[in-house]
């Protein structure tokens, strides 16, 4: 018979890979201190990486579930419970099908966490709580920062709109791509449709920004985004913004 196995589990997203304190090797060295604190051995690591508190579909979190419940696993140990999730109905979702096969979750930050004490699990729901929380007032506050920025007439932050690239801090009209946007828009005034101007384009030897070919739906968005273009129209939720040294046509 298959010797069950006691393992960590950690997770950083990507913000939090940039960030001191959320690290793998922050969270395995966690894990090692407290498994050789009550003598256990840990078996194997199962690691999420760039992955969102929120995201449920983790490829290593569901191969560790299935492995719970196959009977390989018999314990798992986590860094602290937002590496678990920053959901709490995930989290609890969690902890009450695991203890329903028999499966322990160790807690690292919380040493003498004891699941079978109404105490200790109060604790453990309300750190779960905090963790959601906290995870909430991040989005607002990104939010709020992102709509400032959109009302000075600043790009949002993230993935720049096709046309635009970044100088150091600064965003300026990328030139290979201002000569598509460009000629989209002429083939589009002349009644061509997307999927022939994509042909054009891929005909001519034109690529997309990851260098892979043009299709009707990438087109599309950029005939989409005509206010951008043409008069530096920028928006993000409900915050507008305006910007003439963005305009490309």
């Amino acid at each position: 018979m298959e010797k069950k196995r006691i393992v960590g589990y950690c997770r950083v997203s990507t913000l939090e890979q940039k960030k001191r304190g959320y690290g793998i090797d922050i969270q395995m060295r966690d894990i090692k201190n407290y498994a050789d604190l009550f003598r256990l051995a840990i078996d194997e690591f199962y690691i999420d990486e760039a992955k969102s508190g929120v995201e449920e579909n983790r490829r290593a979190l569901k191969r560790l579930v299935r492995d719970c419940k196959t009977g390989k696993v018999k314990a798992i140990i986590v860094a602290s419970l937002d590496r678990l999730s920053r959901d709490l109905r995930f989290t609890e979702n969690f902890f009450y099908d695991l203890q329903r096969i028999g499966v322990k979750i160790f807690i690292a930050d919380m040493p003498h966490y004891d699941g079978n004490n109404r105490k200790d699990v109060l604790i453990r729901q309300i750190k779960e709580a905090i963790a959601e929380e906290n995870r909430k007032e991040i989005i607002e506050r990104l939010k709020k920062g992102r709509e400032e920025r959109i009302r000075r007439g600043r790009m949002a932050g993230g993935t720049l709109p096709y046309g635009y690239m970044r100088n150091s801090k600064e965003i300026k009209k990328n030139p290979e791509e201002v000569e598509i946007i460009r000629l989209t828009f002429d083939l589009s005034s002349e009644g061509k449709s997307g999927w022939q101007i994509a042909n054009h384009l891929n005909d001519r030897g034109y690529r997309r920004r990851n260098g892979s070919g043009w299709t009707q739906r990438q087109i599309w968005a950029i005939l989409n985004r005509g206010d951008l273009y043409k008069r530096g129209m920028i928006e993000y939720g409900e915050a507008k913004g305006e910007n003439q040294d963005l305009i490309i046509i």
